[in-house]
């Protein structure tokens, strides 16, 4: 059965089905067209990929701005969401128990909404039933897929909660040094200890993030080199568990 595009063999990875044949073409396009003939026949080929992987695609175009909150795990299944893993079969990696996401944290990789969000403000809670570990929950997240993919990163390191990561080759326009790669929290940890639930309030707004640990303020980062992208969770390393995974529209400013 068709289950999507699998550019893992060009990547290195197991993922299906893939991004949004318009958000793939968004960041890639121009390079990807250097690569055909200027030949009938590479004109044919491109025709004939679009048109194909645009069926296959249909629906999951356009970013969503949410209206109402929305529920991202409906607490059985991994309905709406899709694994990527390096070199491996992701599905002994993430599966859905008794209304909680669980991950094994290796082999590293990621579990990702199948949907584009933009401007939206997102509710997760995490906890490391078997001792502290690391992990993350990505934002804005584009293609292709990849381990670590283009996006940046809530981290979830335990003692770390907080921090925002650059991950894949995402930037931020105001980043002191140039070169750096994160963006540490701003207090003290917040965290609980291992083994109690901890929650994430998230805020996209255009090309800005905030970070509340546990509801303090730990992190804001504006000039994000995009304003959309899917919604990821991180497998790295140790067995970490998530639950009540909601998207909401903005808060008032």
């Amino acid at each position: 059965m068709v289950r999507g595009l699998d550019f893992g063999r060009y990547f290195g990875i197991s993922a299906f089905p893939m991004f949004p044949l318009a958000h793939f073409f968004r960041r890639e396009q121009s390079d990807r067209m250097k690569t055909f003939s200027t030949s009938r026949s590479g004109t044919w080929a491109l025709l004939f990929f679009a048109a194909t992987t645009l069926g296959l695609f249909a629906g999951t175009t356009d970013p969503v701005t949410p209206r109402r909150p929305t529920e991202l795990f409906n607490g059985r299944d991994l309905t709406g969401w899709t694994a990527v893993a390096k070199g491996t079969n992701t599905t002994d990696i993430w599966w859905a128990t008794n209304g909680v996401i669980r991950c094994a944290g290796k082999p590293f990789g990621y579990l990702r909404t199948l949907q584009t969000y933009r401007d939206y403000q997102l509710h997760v809670e995490w906890r490391w039933p078997a001792g502290p570990g690391n992990s993350g929950v990505f934002l804005q997240l584009n293609p292709p897929d990849k381990v670590w993919p283009y996006c940046y990163e809530a981290q979830l390191l335990a003692g770390s909660a907080g921090e925002i990561r650059l991950n894949g080759g995402a930037t931020l326009q105001a980043i002191n040094p140039p070169t750096a790669k994160s963006v540490p929290r701003r207090l003290p940890s917040s965290e609980k200890p291992a083994g109690e639930w901890n929650s994430y309030d998230l805020v996209c707004r255009g090309h800005s993030i905030t970070v509340r640990v546990n509801g303090v303020l730990q992190n804001e980062v504006t000039g994000t080199s995009v304003d959309s992208g899917c919604i990821g969770l991180q497998a790295e390393g140790q067995i970490v568990e998530f639950r009540n995974l909601t998207l909401a529209p903005l808060p008032v400013p």
